[in-house]
């Protein structure tokens, strides 16, 4: 029998203690900044102007003990919602749809900042505001949980909450950072927290601008074998209402509804937290208007708040259904890793329960599979693996029907919607800059029509002796400005934007940097001058490019050594030191800063190699799973252990059936580059004629065929000499190659150049 009842109060250094868990300051910000969220998302119905302010203190403030505050005008707390909602771990009724979770996240948020905290509150119906003092050094000395409820005038009106933090800790400094708060506010919250909630948030008056993605404009497309892929789709799936548990933060598993039994979890035997949920995934995916490394992926959203970003799990294919051994499957970018992925989108699933971080969430459970489905399909996207190995019927989802549409981007055009010249150059670092001013807000830049009229140039693809391209349609020889002053354009005929850019040496030479913008030019008349500068402001010149000229038939290297040479003079003729900065000295930073593929990196052309051939790599090995190898390929002793010692790593069992992993291309996975170089020699045919490059082969009589692949197998050589050889090259050596090192980039050039598309 129990002989009393004991206190299991926690003591208040417990509150001190989860300050030490590791969270950045914006977090912190935002945890609290997610509690105001939660009061805003209880005014249903209201058309109240919904608005959070943050103040964030300065250095000299935080010294002087200014408090961080945090004000919303949301529904706001009676005593009773008060005083629960400052319980660690406390949620309340329907806690599961909270972003703030207040009580742990609140308390983790407030303790890693400073000790002192003031809340002050008023609903719509109360005459005054009530408020708390938490300051946890006198509670750790009193050791108390108790806390005088005070009242003050009503000044919080009509309704809402205050927040101020104080007492700081020594480390606040470093985590307050106001620039990186808003830096990263703005990344954290999506445009569906004003679209859909009407709310915004305001950092010491700067108005929160929720991230937008650079993708290409809704009515866009590409063609392929009949069927129109558009570069953005929606998507809204609606799945079977669940019950949630909020007391215990779990769901319920197999409910059946019976008006006349309540409804109990099996985990707490309470039923007064047991809610109905409406589970849903909406949101879109789409392309944007640039490759890149990095910046791709999908953007996980729940409430408003963006937990997981630029997530890139929803490109590897999950063996839920146990057809593939258990082995997932990497999907994508498969086939541009080198000029990286441009797949996003935004998914909104509001019933996915994130962790105090706000940064993941349970992804094993069965309901976030299902999304995950509704989103990428149950099969991969790849239909050779999909149809034919795993007996999956074709993967129409929305992902994967962005994959199918978009998945490579060479050549350049409309096939895969890749700006690029009219010598079929793919223009990835242009792209890359004109989102730049994308996202820096410049007007210009916020449709797509500058990356569009690059897709159209490349159309042109422009062949020697042709003549003139076409004039791009809705393009003019006169600039608005010029039509519309009716000033004559002094270089008139056929122009074609190509690119802008900035080159900045104003940290080494003093002077402001210089703004160009290319331009394709055709005149109308013969001009002497193969590179124009027209100056249009002070540091800012258009450059056209006469593609008229004889010199472009003669120049090696393309006209963009030539406008970097004319730029470098230009800087040579501002500066006051040419002792110190020789015009070759000038001409030689910009090509490290802003050419730097072009010149004759050894780190850069191995990678450029390594690149190519894991490519061709994955190409053979995932793309082609399933292809049988005839005849089947023969290993060496030490080919066979190394193939051996790889499958026990990547899979953590032994190899025991070798004959039947080397009867299909999936062993190439499993094997060096070394190996895949040589396997090249022995299969040929896996790659040419379309299926990697678009180079022939199989289509040729048997003479031209071997002379061809010679050709092709030297340029490969070329590659491997890369990797194995000057890879290993002291500096002096390096020197001594230059030209064995031009000869053999062009290999590299002329490989990339000739994907298939």
């Amino acid at each position: 029998m129990a002989i009393k009842t004991i206190n299991l109060t926690p003591d208040p250094r417990i509150l001190r203690m989860l300050g030490q868990i590791e969270l950045s300051g914006w977090k912190c910000v935002a945890e609290i900044i997610d509690n105001s969220i939660d009061a805003m998302l209880k005014l249903d119905g209201s058309d109240r102007e919904k608005h959070i302010d943050v103040y964030v203190p300065t250095r000299p403030e935080l010294k002087n003990d200014e408090p961080l505050r945090i004000r919303d005008n949301g529904i706001g707390m009676n005593e009773e919602e008060l005083e629960n909602c400052l319980r660690a771990g406390y949620t309340s009724q329907g806690g599961d749809e909270s972003l703030g979770l207040f009580g742990m996240g609140f308390n983790i948020a407030t303790a890693r900042l400073g000790d002192v905290v003031d809340i002050w509150t008023s609903t719509e119906s109360m005459a005054n505001d009530i408020g708390v003092k938490i300051d946890l050094v006198e509670m750790q000395q009193t050791k108390s949980f108790d806390r005088e409820l005070m009242k003050r005038p009503k000044s919080i009106i009509p309704s809402g909450t205050l927040i101020e933090i104080a007492g700081y800790h020594p480390r606040a400094a470093k985590l307050l950072n106001r620039a990186q708060i808003i830096e990263n506010i703005n990344k954290t919250y999506s445009k569906s927290l004003i679209e859909d909630y009407g709310i915004t948030i305001r950092i010491n008056n700067q108005l929160l601008k929720p991230f937008t993605f650079c993708t290409w404009d809704e009515g866009r497309y590409v063609e392929h074998k009949g069927e129109q892929f558009p570069a953005v789709l929606s998507i809204h799936n609606k799945f079977m209402d669940r019950y949630f548990c909020s007391r215990c933060f779990l769901w319920l598993e197999s409910v059946e509804e019976n008006k006349h039994t309540e409804l109990v979890c099996s985990n707490c035997s309470s039923s007064d937290r047991i809610n109905r949920k409406k589970i849903e995934v909406r949101g879109w995916v789409g392309i944007q208007r640039y490759n890149d490394p990095w910046h791709y992926g999908i953007n996980i959203i729940r409430n408003g708040r963006i937990i997981k970003q630029l997530d890139k799990s929803l490109f590897t294919w999950q063996d839920r259904y146990n057809r593939n051994n258990g082995q997932s499957i990497f999907e994508y970018p498969i086939d541009t890793q080198a000029a990286g992925g441009r797949i996003v989108g935004e998914i909104r699933a509001d019933f996915i329960i994130p962790t105090y971080t706000k940064d993941s969430f349970e992804e094993t459970d069965a309901m976030w599979l299902n999304a995950v489905e509704a989103i990428r399909g149950e099969a991969p996207f790849q239909p050779q693996i999909a149809t034919k190995k795993l007996k999956f019927k074709k993967n129409k989802s929305p992902l994967a029907k962005l994959f199918q549409g978009y998945r490579r981007s060479s050549p350049p055009g409309k096939r895969w919607l890749i700006p690029g010249t009219s010598k079929g150059k793919a223009l990835y670092q242009a792209a890359r800059d004109w989102a730049e001013s994308f996202y820096a807000g410049e007007p210009e830049y916020q449709d797509d029509s500058i990356w569009w009229q690059a897709v159209e140039v490349a159309e042109l693809r422009e062949e020697e002796g042709e003549g003139d391209p076409t004039e791009i349609p809705g393009t003019t020889t006169e600039t608005p400005k010029e039509a519309e002053e009716g000033h004559k354009d002094p270089f008139p005929g056929k122009k074609i934007h190509v690119y802008s850019k900035v080159f900045n040496l104003e940290s080494i030479l003093g002077e402001k940097p210089i703004e160009i913008t290319v331009i394709d030019y055709w005149p109308q008349n013969g001009f002497p001058t193969p590179i124009i500068f027209e100056a249009v402001a002070p540091s800012k010149f258009n450059v056209y490019i006469n593609n008229k000229h004889d010199l472009f038939k003669d120049f090696a290297d393309g006209w963009q050594d030539l406008v970097m040479m004319e730029v470098a003079s230009r800087f040579f003729q501002r500066i006051d030191n040419p002792a110190d900065w020789p015009l070759s000295r000038i001409y030689y930073e910009l090509k490290i800063r802003y050419a730097a593929e072009t010149m004759l990196n050894v780190d850069e052309l191995v990678k450029s190699a390594k690149s190519l051939m894991k490519e061709i790599q994955n190409h053979l090995s995932i793309g082609n799973v399933g292809i049988t190898l005839k005849p089947k390929p023969k290993l060496t002793n030490s080919e066979l252990m190394l193939l051996k010692q790889n499958y026990l790593k990547a899979e953590n069992r032994n190899l025991n059936k070798v004959d039947d992993l080397l009867r299909t291309t999936e062993f190439l996975k499993y094997m060096d580059l070394r190996f895949i170089f040589k396997f090249i020699s022995k299969y040929p045919r896996l790659l040419f004629d379309g299926l990697f490059f678009d180079l022939p082969l199989e289509t040729l009589d048997q003479d031209m065929k071997d002379m061809q692949l010679e050709q092709y197998i030297g340029h490969f050589n070329d590659l491997k000499w890369f990797i194995y050889e000057m890879a290993e090259y002291p500096d002096g050596l390096v020197k001594k190659q230059k030209n064995m090192i031009i000869r053999n980039r062009f290999s590299l050039d002329y490989l990339d150049a000739h994907r298939a598309s």
